[in-house]
């Protein structure tokens, strides 16, 4: 009799552990008067949020790189291909097919989509750069002037604008404004050699030979390789009487390939090739 009641008040003790233990295994969860449970929520709901990166400060980012300008002008396209406005969704998708038009060369269908990109946003000065640029691809120096005018009177911030306007206006064959665009750009970027030679160009022009071999010597500092700028200074060497030192650049701008040098240098009898 003994053995029995011990053993029932063992099965009576695992039943009230195991009950005890389901118990527990429950997660506590305190009831909240209605005035603690404002409070909580009110808590979750004034939680700020974590700042995300703006497409319009990715665009700042883009925008900000610089680049060198291409003799290749269509690859200019390419640095605005990603255009993007957060807040005109036409004005994006003008400017990006307006650029994919512009690498195809269909230039008529690329004006077209970037007129419409002025219209939709007058304000926004990537549309008349990417106009501009496809004036000038074309030949329309006078009307890509006024284009590269308004991009940079609408605060561009992209110093290659000062540059192509610059040969814009050398192919206008205005070229004291040519000089001054292209020296401005130099102030900007001194070490791109191309705009040492249109500087070179633009005074040969203007027959300011000594200004002239100047650029074009610097031309050749910041570039020994540039065959065409050691062939146009021999060649004004020569009207300003240095014709050693017309000898001596049409013979480098020969031995770097420039065949044109190569016949000139065959007229002068006293120097031996």
């Amino acid at each position: 009799m003994y053995y029995v009641i011990l053993a029932l008040l063992f099965i009576v003790l695992g039943y009230v552990i195991y009950k005890l233990g389901k118990n527990g295994s429950k997660e506590f969860q305190p009831k909240l008067s209605l005035r603690e449970r404002a409070e909580l929520e009110t808590k979750f709901e004034t939680k700020i949020p974590e700042t995300p990166t703006k497409p319009s400060e990715e665009k700042k980012k883009y925008f900000l790189k610089t680049a060198l300008p291409s003799k290749n002008l269509p690859d200019e396209y390419n640095r605005f291909k990603v255009f993007y406005d957060i807040e005109n969704d036409k004005l994006t998708q003008y400017i990006r097919a307006g650029i994919q038009k512009g690498l195809t060369q269909n230039y008529k269908g690329a004006l077209e989509d970037f007129s419409h990109a002025i219209e939709v946003k007058p304000s926004e000065p990537t549309g008349h750069y990417c106009r501009g640029l496809t004036k000038l691809i074309l030949k329309n120096y006078e009307s890509a002037i006024s284009d590269f005018t308004d991009s940079i009177s609408l605060q561009m911030k992209e110093q290659n604008t000062i540059y192509y306007r610059g040969l814009a206006n050398y192919g206008a064959r205005d070229y004291d404004h040519a000089i001054l665009d292209l020296s401005q750009y130099v102030k900007l970027e001194s070490n791109f050699a191309e705009a040492y030679f249109n500087l070179a160009i633009c005074y040969k022009q203007k027959r300011d030979y000594q200004k002239a071999i100047q650029f074009f010597t610097q031309t050749i500092n910041k570039n020994p390789l540039h065959e065409i700028a050691y062939f146009e200074r021999g060649l004004l060497k020569d009207k300003v009487g240095d014709k050693e030192g017309y000898g001596n650049d049409l013979k480098k701008a020969m031995e770097m390939g420039h065949l044109e040098a190569y016949h000139y240098l065959k007229e002068l009898r006293e120097i031996k090739i």
